[in-house]
């Protein structure tokens, strides 16, 4: 979210054009103590940690009642257990880093910090082994302990701290002054988008139909549908030239007959006649 100190610059600059100098300075003011840096993840994750370097436990726990207050409230329900143990993880780091402390600030930041956390903290198993810290010389040599004092672990809750502020603000609704640079470009990409389809298109030129003619081919087919139909003989599908050759041939058969003195059948017929008689 940078473009939150642009748009910053443009209500201060607003603010000095219209003369309204004594709301100028209260907005700079605020400015100065804002909690949320901007919405610049990178800061506030580097707050966090300052808050942690310098064992400034109520500094850390007002600043992330803020966050909680601002946006992890806001989320969804099943996120919130999500949230809860990166506190937890951000508490471990805070014990990590004093128990790294030389000389007696060492014993000294641990004890402050379980005595003022101990109503929050007592009771669960997870906290249970972490009361015993000041009494450990090498924690990092502790099993229980040993993971916790790895740069890879340390780095680990950074990383997510800084992947949740990011994705939270980025799907938080934005005010319309801070939306206007992305509503700009939506409606310049929406313009060339329709001047490309405009340019690609062809304007299609259809068929018209006189309707007199139209009505005029309509009287004739009636005219013609009203009229006697024709008597269709049920051979004329054949060829002529078929016809013709059957007559060929059925003539040349007679004659076949005839030469052989009568049909075969007649023949037969005779002689039946005779052997009777």
């Amino acid at each position: 979210m940078a473009h939150i100190q642009f748009v910053d610059e443009l209500v201060r600059e607003y603010l000095l054009y219209r003369g309204f100098t004594s709301t100028v300075k209260a907005f700079d003011n605020d400015l100065k103590a804002d909690k949320d840096k901007g919405f610049r993840v990178d800061k506030i994750v580097e707050q966090i940690v300052h808050y942690i370097n310098v064992s400034d436990l109520n500094g850390f726990k007002d600043y992330w009642s803020h966050l909680d207050t601002l946006v992890f409230s806001k989320l969804e329900i099943h996120v919130q257990p999500a949230v809860r143990k990166l506190e937890y993880s951000l508490y471990k780091l805070y014990l990590v880093t004093a128990a790294q402390s030389t000389g007696g600030a060492r014993n000294e930041r641990i004890t402050d910090f379980l005595s003022k956390m101990l109503p929050e903290l007592q009771g669960q198993n997870e906290w249970r082994d972490w009361f015993m810290l000041p009494f450990i010389q090498k924690p990092e040599e502790n099993p229980s302990f040993s993971l916790y004092f790895t740069r890879a672990w340390q780095d680990s809750v950074l990383v997510s701290l800084h992947n949740l502020l990011a994705t939270v603000f980025q799907c938080m609704p934005q005010p319309t002054l801070t939306s206007y640079e992305s509503d700009a470009a939506m409606v310049k990409r929406l313009q060339d988008k329709l001047a490309a389809v405009s340019g690609k298109s062809q304007p299609q030129q259809t068929e018209k139909t006189s309707p007199i003619g139209h009505q005029s081919r309509l009287s004739q087919y009636s005219e013609r549908l009203s009229g006697p139909l024709p008597l269709v003989d049920d051979f004329c599908a054949v060829p002529s030239e078929q016809l013709e050759s059957g007559v060929r041939e059925a003539k040349g058969l007679r004659g076949l007959l005839r030469q052989m003195g009568g049909s075969p059948v007649m023949g037969r017929k005779a002689s039946r006649s005779h052997s009777q008689n």
